[in-house]
């Protein structure tokens, strides 16, 4: 299970996510992937 709770990231001063709240349930497969294709 994965479960992230309100991130917040900036790029020096740019905020990227704002409070991004993420959760996975059992047996589910999640990719996050960026705006370039790399990943996150």
């Amino acid at each position: 299970m994965l479960k992230v709770d309100k991130i917040d990231v900036y790029y020096g001063k740019v905020q990227a996510l704002f409070q991004v709240s993420l959760e996975v349930g059992e047996n589910e497969i999640v990719s996050i992937i960026g705006a370039n294709g790399a990943g996150y």
